[in-house]
């Protein structure tokens, strides 16, 4: 008798659920921006099974669908495609959350606001008073330095604010770290542990505690004991999934996924758990496995690490991303006519690796996203190319410049026969181009940093991103930063290269979409697609462009589910 009800019960349970599962929900809105073909706007879609099977008028669907469950939380906001972000890393980012971040600029997060600081004396006041009430057990990690604006950072400097405790100061591209004594000495990093790192003042630097690019690359395993540290990565992630969801964010991406099964069943943990109100896409990093593989080896360790994800976590097939140069945060990029100041750029692989790598995964048909910062970064990619091209010709292949910082006007032609997507990332235009125009690059290629208008003017597919943590993941953020380019001097840096709100919404959507190949499922509200919206509170067409940055997200859609959002501290 017992085993009967269990099995009626589960019976009614199923049944229960195939109702919610087939019944049809039609969500009113003030506005309903579609981004269909025709750009249609309306104020009715109607789903069912998680997807998208009308749009129009309320009447017309209310008339259409008169059994339907007409969901009305949303009648006085604006509904518009959910937000892509599909350059993120959660990993950094959950470094990021757990750090005492001291930056350039604000952080909003859930639970509080970290205010910027732009000069050294307040730099290392706001450090000095972090470490004064940091738990006197733990480490300190610090994140959001900037040289440029904070000043040279040296071992000494963080020994004179203790010579106790372990201080780890991550710079804001996350390219550079700086640590002090007892950090050096915890994470056992000295010359004699690493005999086969070539040193070199801007690579690594014993005596200073600093490390950069592939210096910095080379002792991160040993800085993972503490940055990654089991508990604190959990709390990192789960407080990144917040900030992801407090932004607007449906489906996030993630470029250069680290060769470490350990550190990806903790993203799935968190990012993949059935409560997560978005979903990942992630792809290894050719440089990663290159550093652990022989080249022969490198693809069948590509595959498998495909099959790595888990719940709402996903492993993109026949995507890999490669690298130029350095960091735009640490002005590391390759460039043409060099710096003002007569410092070199770095190239993070060299180039006979890249040629390989580019020519092995370009063979095996992958799609490759590249990360370039420098003019003559872009010449090497698009080189390498055109050289694949022409002896394996392939359709369709969406070979993604990546971050995009500086390009030459003369390789805009190029970039569009060749058939490249840009994915750029207009927030260094916000943080950057004022500073970069007085140091290292000049005021007339900081006018040209990252040259959207150009671009779009050129029809080549332009999607957006934050790279979080190097820059906040927040898609309002960037459309604002690609529709305004005010930088802090409250300048606009290369009027010429702005954007228009639709562009950079599209960019933020259905083009994000694209350069995931996911626009079939994705990135517009039409037939047949995923019902995933990101709820406004105004339309980003229709405010004053300045105003862009400031509307508040109210929640998301995710395949049909509604996730509310909690107000973000003020």
């Amino acid at each position: 008798m017992k085993t009967s009800f269990i099995y009626i019960f589960i019976f009614i349970s199923f049944l229960i659920v195939s109702e919610e599962e087939h019944a049809i929900k039609i969500y009113i809105a003030s506005e309903i921006v579609t981004l269909n073909t025709k750009n249609d706007e309306v104020e009715a879609v109607a789903v069912q099974n998680s997807k998208i099977i009308d749009v129009g008028s309320a009447e017309k669907l209310s008339t259409s669908y008169p059994d339907a469950d007409v969901v009305l939380d949303y009648q006085d906001h604006v509904i518009v495609p959910g937000f892509i972000e599909h350059h993120i890393h959660p990993f950094l980012a959950a470094v990021t959350m757990n750090s005492e971040i001291i930056a350039i600029d604000d952080w909003v997060l859930q639970e509080k606001v970290s205010k910027g600081v732009k000069n050294r004396e307040d730099y290392l006041d706001r450090l000095s008073e972090v470490e004064a009430r940091h738990p006197n057990d733990q480490p300190l990690v610090s994140w959001g330095f900037h040289h440029y604006f904070h000043g040279r950072l040296t071992k000494n400097d963080l020994d004179n604010i203790s010579t106790i405790r372990p201080i780890i100061v991550v710079h804001r591209s996350f390219h550079e770290f700086i640590l002090n004594t007892p950090a050096m000495k915890l994470l056992g990093i000295s010359r004699n542990a690493f005999p086969g790192l070539e040193e070199e003042k801007h690579l690594a630097n014993f005596e200073e505690g600093h490390f950069s690019e592939r210096g910095a690359i080379v002792v991160l395993p040993n800085l993972m004991t503490v940055l990654a540290a089991p508990k604190k990565l959990m709390l990192g992630l789960q407080k990144t999934k917040d900030y992801i969801h407090g932004n607007g964010i449906t489906i996030i991406g993630n470029p250069g996924s680290m060769y470490s099964r350990e550190i990806q069943m903790a993203k799935n943990y968190i990012l993949g758990s059935l409560d997560t109100p978005f979903e990942s896409y992630f792809f290894p990093s050719g440089l990663n496995l290159s550093e652990q593989f022989e080249l022969n080896k490198i693809l069948n360790a590509a595959k498998e690490q495909t099959t790595w994800g888990g719940g709402k976590v996903n492993f993109l097939p026949n995507h890999i991303k490669l690298f130029t140069d350095g960091a735009m945060y640490s002005q590391n990029m390759m460039m043409r006519e060099g710096y003002l100041d007569n410092h070199q750029g770095v190239w993070l692989m060299d180039n006979k690796n890249y040629r390989e790598l580019f020519k092995l995964f370009w063979d095996a048909n992958y799609q490759i996203h590249i990360h370039q910062n420098g003019d003559a970064a872009l010449d090497r990619l698009l080189n390498n190319l055109e050289e694949n091209l022409i002896n394996n010709p392939r359709k369709d292949h969406r070979t993604t410049v990546v971050h995009f910082g500086y390009s030459a006007k003369d390789q805009l032609q190029r970039m569009k026969d060749l058939g490249v997507v840009v994915s750029a990332n207009p927030y260094y235009v916000t943080t950057l181009s004022d500073l970069y125009s007085r140091q290292g690059v000049g005021y007339e290629r900081s006018q040209e940093m990252v040259r959207l208008g150009d671009v779009v003017r050129e029809n080549i597919i332009v999607s957006l991103h934050s790279d979080m943590p190097m820059a906040p993941a927040s898609p309002l953020q960037l459309m604002h930063s690609a529709v305004n380019r005010t930088n802090f001097a409250n300048k606009v840096a290369g009027p010429e290269q702005r954007i228009s709100a639709l562009e950079a919404l599209r960019a933020v959507t259905i083009n994000s979409a694209y350069i995931l190949r996911l626009e079939k499922m994705y990135g517009s509200i039409e037939i047949g697609k995923y019902a995933n919206f990101t709820i406004l509170e105004k339309n980003p067409l229709t405010v004053p462009i300045t105003d862009i940055k400031g509307i508040a997200v109210v929640g998301t859609v995710m395949k049909g589910v509604s996730y509310p959002l909690p107000p973000l501290p003020h």
